[in-house]
């Protein structure tokens, strides 16, 4: 096979994509969490995906990757993830601090990631000081200029924070504050294929527009569906694989670690 028709194939081709998300990484890999220890949580996961998916085309972390959100907690994770050898792309959630944070491109401006005819749009829906989500106007402006200059390309969205409501009062009050104006950019393109976030701490699945929205597991501790007040839910952490197929079709699956013991403080009544 010449070069060009090699290369023809590699374009063409299926691809893997992971989603982790919520790692809440401490600035110390020994320290705790609500009883957990995120360090040995995030290497659980990781282990998994390296077992179940031994070859990926990309990880892409959606957000709260610090809870101690100092630089050396970023450099840790930086350097692991340079170590487990696959390219990894990574937003900013609520609990991150964003004078920290290693953003791929300057803000406002939206990293774009390439992966044969499929583009993953990273978006930042964090705001300094705040919980719930936003994403401002200068970032939106740019996104619509990025898919009008994308419509030969299935494309993803990834951000941090949840735009539908998760049913739970306590956790709705903190979803992305500007849905509608995020929809108005969205809805005249046909190719978007997908919006993938974080924040809520378990697995949901939306649509709108023909667009599913879906969220993942967090590789910390999880919320308990519907409740109304705080809980945290008896489960074991988990990640999300997107295979990406060269038709514009996507299949998707939550895999949840196996014979994982959860240690979770109930007594805690906030996060």
């Amino acid at each position: 096979m010449n070069a060009e028709k090699l290369q023809l194939t590699e374009f063409h081709k299926d691809r893997v994509i992971i989603q982790i998300t919520d790692t809440h990484l401490m600035d110390r890999p020994e320290a705790e969490f609500v009883g957990i220890n995120p360090e040995e949580n995030f290497h659980a996961v990781m282990d998994d995906i390296k077992q179940q998916y031994p070859h990926i085309d990309a990880i892409v972390h959606t957000g709260d990757l610090a809870q101690a959100a100092f630089p050396e907690t970023y450099d840790r994770y930086i350097n692991y993830m340079k170590a487990f050898g696959v390219d990894f792309y990574h937003i900013p959630g609520n609990h991150d601090n964003l004078r920290f944070f290693p953003f791929h491109t300057p803000e406002p401006s939206p990293a774009v990631i390439s992966i044969g005819q499929w583009r993953i749009i990273l978006l930042n829906s964090a705001v300094s000081g705040q919980t719930d989500g936003h994403i401002q106007d200068e970032q939106l402006l740019e996104l619509k200029k990025i898919l009008a200059q994308l419509q030969d390309c299935f494309v993803i969205i990834a951000c941090h924070h949840n735009p539908f409501e998760m049913k739970s009062k306590w956790l709705d009050q903190h979803k992305l504050k500007n849905v509608d104006e995020l929809k108005a950019v969205l809805e005249p393109f046909q190719n978007i294929k997908a919006l993938i976030h974080g924040h809520v701490h378990q697995e949901s699945h939306n649509e709108w527009n023909r667009i599913p929205f879906i969220s993942t597991p967090a590789t910390c501790v999880q919320f308990k569906p519907l409740s109304q007040e705080f809980a945290f839910d008896q489960i074991a952490p988990g990640y999300r694989c997107l295979h990406l197929k060269a038709s514009g079709e996507f299949e998707t699956v939550v895999h949840r670690l196996k014979n994982f013991k959860v240690t979770i403080n109930e007594e805690i009544s906030g996060y």
